[in-house]
């Protein structure tokens, strides 16, 4: 098993070293998120710094709701840059078996939504919540994880793979918790020896059983083993960091040699951020902040700026 972890961890280091990916200095941060109920779309805001997002296409909706009866929302949304294409994916209902996917060259033009329905036929979930969708570099697909209620324990956490957006395999379960928790996102951490997948995510319990704050944990590369929870929550309820603000809908990433974590104060009708630069120790940033008006759930995101259609626009239209 250790042999197999490290020869993971070593194809891993190859894959994320390769010369095609964008250096930092080249890349911008972009949020992607959506307003009220959902029914307008989705909205994108654009950061060079992390602390400071700028709204994109004058604050209007860059991708309409898919025109699909009963599921017409665009909530929750998340996307990821791979390769040279934008891939989507985000809430369509508050009830059903269905999220919506689409892709995009520039985050301008979209491709025709596809609904992507995870669950056999007849196991029927209440609810597909929240999906989010990243690369795995070592199996060469795109994981979409979300969260559902199937059983007594509430709502758990599953996951689907695609290749091509076209194709899905069937949902499996992602996160075995003996809790509700709901808003799951993963990130790679690059700097562990070996390697690993870290997951945020939102314990959905009443704040007096320990919830309504965003815990942390960690598995291998290839998932071979389960995950492995941090023992106390890192923001909201019971932690150190804005322990009086409930938290859900968190985003993950690694810049600039500090890892930023921004989640959506739902009750308290703000986006926070914290910051840390080995995943223990978190400062509180969310005073530093500033957000387009009232963003709700969404995810930030790298992207090389060049591939960014409207700041591409943006830059011609003030061309002399």
């Amino acid at each position: 098993m250790k042999k197999n972890v490290l020869f993971a961890s070593l194809a891993l280091a190859a894959l994320l070293c390769s010369p095609c990916r964008a250096a930092e200095s080249d890349e911008v941060l972009v949020l992607s998120f959506f307003r009220d109920n959902g029914q307008a779309g989705m909205f994108l805001a654009v950061s060079e710094d992390g602390l400071h997002f700028t709204p994109l296409n004058n604050d209007q909706p860059v991708m309409k709701p898919a025109p699909w009866e009963g599921q017409q929302l665009t909530r929750d949304p998340s996307i990821v840059f791979h390769e040279g294409t934008f891939h989507a994916v985000w809430t369509t209902s508050w009830k059903g078996n269905c999220f919506g996917y689409a892709e995009s060259k520039d985050l301008v033009t979209w491709s025709a939504p596809v609904r992507v329905e995870p669950f056999p036929a007849v196991q029927k979930p209440r609810n597909t919540w929240a999906p989010e969708i990243c690369w795995d570099p070592l199996q060469k697909n795109f994981m979409i994880f979300w969260s559902s209620t199937v059983g007594p324990l509430g709502h758990q956490s599953f996951v689907t793979r695609t290749a091509d957006g076209k194709k899905f395999s069937e949902a499996q379960l992602f996160l075995d918790q003996k809790f509700s928790c709901i808003d799951g996102m993963v990130a790679l951490d690059e700097g562990a020896t070996p390697a690993r997948w870290v997951l945020v995510y939102k314990n959905e319990e009443k704040i007096e059983k320990g919830g309504k704050n965003l815990r942390l944990a960690t598995a291998p590369t290839d998932l071979s083993k389960p995950w492995r929870d941090e023992a106390q929550p890192i923001v909201g309820p019971g932690s150190r960091v804005r322990p009086k603000e409930m938290a859900e809908g968190p985003s993950l990433l690694k810049w600039r040699g500090q890892w930023f974590l921004y989640w959506d104060a739902f009750a308290n009708k703000h986006y926070s951020l914290a910051s840390s630069g080995d995943l223990k120790t978190w400062t509180d940033r969310t005073a530093e902040l500033q957000m387009p008006p009232h963003p709700r759930h969404g995810t930030v995101f790298r992207a090389p700026r060049a591939a960014v259609g409207w700041l591409v626009k943006a830059a011609t239209d003030k061309a002399p």
